[in-house]
C-alpha cells in the first residue's frame, strides 16, 4: 500500500533507485531546492517498491516528478504497468523528459544533448566528425579569435547582465528560470570560467561538476568580440577532462547549434496521465517541426 514519506525518508530511496548520477538534477537536494523555490508542494508516495516523487503545481492543475519541467532527466522509479493501474497515485500526472520508454509514452520535444569524451582528448579529436572543409573553418575561427585567457572567474551577476544583453526579453533571467541557477550559484560544485581578451571577461560560463559529469549550465557572451562558442567548446573539453570527466552535458533545449556542431543526442520521452493541458508543451523549448522532419531524414535523431 502506498504511503506518503517526507523528502529526508525519499532521499536514500531516490539514491538506490538512481545511483548513477548523470546530471545536476540527478541530486536529491538539487530537486528539492527546486520544489521549494517554485513554491510547489511535494508529495512522496512509496509502497516499498514503488517510488512516486511527485510535486503539485497548482498553476496547471497536476502533478509533476519531484524538480517540474526544470528537471533534465527523470527516471522510472515506478513499475510503468503499476503506475498505470493504481488508484493510489494522482490522476492528473505528467511525467516529462524519460529516459526509457514504455507503452504510452510520446516523443518528447527534443532530446538530450551532450559530448561522450570517450576517445576525445581535445578538440581535435571531437571535430573529426566534421567534414574536411568544416575542420578546418573550424581551426581558422579558433585562430582569428586571437590572444586570450580562459580562467577561473566571473559571477552570476556579470553573467546574467551579459545574458539579458544577448538574449533580451527570452533570456533565462528574465524569467522565474533563473531562480534554478541562482540554486546553483550557492552549490559549492558551480563554477565560473570566462574567456578573457585584453583584461576584459567576454564569454563566462556556469558549469556544474557532479560525479563524471560536467554541466553546461548558462553563459553570457558579449558578441563585439567575436565568435566564441568554438573557443569555449574547445576550452571547455580541456576543462572537463583535466576534472576526470567522461561526458559534458548540454541539456534537453533545442539550440541550432547543438546540431550544426554534431553534439551526441539521445532521445527523451514523455507521459501524461489524465487531464493534462496543452500548455505544457511549450514549443520554443523543443526542435522546430521542419528541422525534426530534416534531422530524422538524415538519421541524426
Amino acid at each position: 500500500m502506498m504511503r506518503e514519506i517526507s523528502l529526508e525518508e525519499a532521499k536514500p530511496i531516490w539514491d538506490r533507485l538512481v545511483p548513477e548520477k548523470l546530471v545536476w538534477t540527478d541530486d536529491w537536494d538539487i530537486r528539492v531546492a527546486l520544489c521549494r523555490e517554485y513554491g510547489e508542494k511535494p508529495l512522496i508516495l512509496y509502497d516499498g517498491k514503488n517510488f512516486f516523487p511527485l510535486q503539485f503545481e497548482p498553476e496547471h492543475g497536476y502533478y509533476a516528478i519531484l524538480g517540474g519541467t526544470t528537471a533534465e532527466r527523470n527516471y522510472l522509479t515506478f513499475d510503468p504497468q503499476f503506475m498505470k493501474a493504481t488508484k493510489e497515485i494522482p490522476e492528473d500526472v505528467y511525467f516529462d523528459f524519460l529516459v526509457d520508454r514504455f507503452e504510452g509514452c510520446v516523443e518528447s520535444l527534443c532530446p538530450q544533448f551532450f559530448m561522450d569524451l570517450a576517445g576525445i582528448n581535445g578538440i581535435d579529436d571531437y571535430i573529426k566528425r566534421f567534414s574536411g572543409k568544416h575542420q578546418k573553418n573550424f581551426r581558422n575561427t579558433i585562430a582569428q579569435f586571437g590572444e586570450y585567457e580562459f580562467v577561473r572567474q566571473g559571477t552570476l551577476g556579470e553573467m546574467s547582465h551579459m545574458n539579458k544583453i544577448t538574449f533580451g526579453e527570452k533570456s533565462d533571467f528574465k524569467t522565474e528560470n533563473r531562480a534554478c541557477y541562482e540554486i546553483l550559484d550557492r552549490d559549492p560544485r558551480t563554477e565560473y570560467w570566462s574567456l578573457v581578451k585584453g583584461g576584459k571577461k567576454v564569454l563566462i560560463i556556469q558549469y556544474f561538476f557532479y560525479s563524471r559529469t560536467m554541466s553546461v549550465c548558462v553563459w553570457g557572451v558579449d558578441e563585439a568580440y567575436g565568435e566564441t562558442l568554438k573557443v569555449a567548446l574547445a576550452e571547455g573539453i580541456k576543462l572537463a577532462k583535466s576534472r576526470g570527466c567522461t561526458r559534458i552535458d548540454y541539456a534537453p533545449t533545442y539550440s541550432s547549434w547543438k546540431f550544426l556542431y554534431r553534439l551526441d543526442t539521445a532521445p527523451l520521452w514523455r507521459y501524461k496521465r489524465g487531464n493534462i493541458p496543452d500548455s505544457v508543451d511549450i514549443a520554443e523549448y523543443g526542435i522546430p517541426p521542419g528541422e525534426r522532419e530534416r534531422l530524422k531524414a538524415e538519421g541524426r535523431l
